[in-house]
């Protein structure tokens, strides 16, 4: 079977990007890509190693801020990239926009809708709002031709389509995730996970642990917080790669993650660890073993969690590993091969 990749952008070494190379892993090293927006060069790995097709967009347009700025022109330029009709199927990894290329209506089409960024709450200029109408007709229009549709969210999939969509939790890459042995946990640090805070939350935190002998400093993405980083570098880890980030996050007493609308990663990775999170709720994850209430008592000093079973804590996490997302995949490609082999079609390799 010969297959396509579609999504929204190649731009930065991001967790989308990660959900990308979970798929072309399964589908093979020949496998071309065709995006909206290609920020060449800003992406090392096998993902650059490939053919990749992308729109006009791409002059204008190099950062996922930009493309929401420039969505009112998503639904012209989207025709202009056509898939040609040799691929017998497509897969689509959408935030919301890439499902609006042009294909032949033989070619099956399934999109795995991982959010709707276009949904995210920001100050929108007055042509973004003008176009908003017809920016979200474009996004139900485009999302209804899909064949197979997949989702991490129920609710973003229109009402009149979500009795074709099926809830698929993404890949998460846990493998360099592991328990530390208990003399590698000091227990007298925590973590924030800096993308889940705005500045508001930071600067509390920050002014509250500054005059008490409590460790903790915030990790992960964390550009939106430079300005208050000027002052108060200290406080900051910055983002790290698996290789150091994973024990930072196995020798913490527990992770803060205010995270509570996305698939909470940092979460998963310290879970994966061993270790405890303390979250205000996250709709992908219910409270339990490992994964606790954050309550006032942050306030005060370092949290007691309750007791727990690093063990079972890492297997919670465990759910949402890649492997499993692959398992997946690779069962709905093997149905379709399966399916097309009375006409000749290449098999699936």
């Amino acid at each position: 079977m010969k297959i396509a990749v579609s999504c929204d952008g190649i731009i930065s070494r991001d967790y989308y990007l990660e959900i990308i190379e979970a798929i072309l892993d399964q589908i093979g090293e020949q496998a071309e890509l065709y995006t909206l927006i290609h920020n060449q060069g800003a992406v090392l790995g096998h993902v650059e190693m490939r053919k990749i097709h992308a729109t006009g967009l791409t002059s204008k347009v190099q950062t996922w801020g930009g493309l929401l700025e420039n969505s009112f022109l998503i639904p012209s330029v989207a025709k202009g990239l056509f898939i040609p009709c040799t691929y017998d199927l497509i897969i689509n990894i959408s935030r919301g926009f890439s499902t609006g290329f042009k294909k032949c209506e033989k070619t099956k089409l399934l999109t795995f809708l991982v959010e709707d960024i276009n949904r995210l709450n920001r100050d929108r200029s007055f042509k973004e709002k003008i176009f908003q109408p017809l920016v979200k007709n474009y996004q139900k229009k485009s999302l209804a031709i899909t064949d197979i549709l997949w989702t991490s969210d129920i609710s973003l999939v229109p009402e009149s389509l979500q009795d074709k969509a099926r809830v698929v939790f993404p890949p998460v890459k846990l493998n360099d995730y592991k328990i530390l042995p208990d003399s590698m946990i000091t227990n007298d640090y925590f973590l924030v996970n800096a993308e889940s805070v705005d500045e508001e939350t930071a600067l509390q935190l920050i002014k509250h642990y500054a005059s008490r002998r409590v460790k903790f400093k915030f990790i992960g993405r964390d550009g939106h917080l430079n300005d208050i980083k000027v002052t108060n570098e200290k406080f900051f880890f910055g983002d790290k790669c698996s290789g150091e980030l994973a024990p930072l996050l196995g020798g913490a007493k527990y992770v803060i993650d205010f995270e509570e609308n996305k698939l909470p990663i940092m979460a998963l990775k310290a879970m994966a660890c061993g270790r405890p999170v303390l979250s205000p709720g996250n709709k992908f994850i219910d409270f339990g073993e490992g994964f606790y209430c954050l309550s006032k008592e942050y306030e005060d000093s370092l949290f007691d969690v309750p007791e727990y079973d690093s063990k079972k804590i890492r297997g919670r996490s465990l759910m949402y590993d890649e492997l499993k997302f692959k398992h997946i995949l690779r069962r709905e490609l093997e149905s379709m091969e399966k399916e097309s082999a009375p006409y000749n079609v290449t098999q699936f390799n």
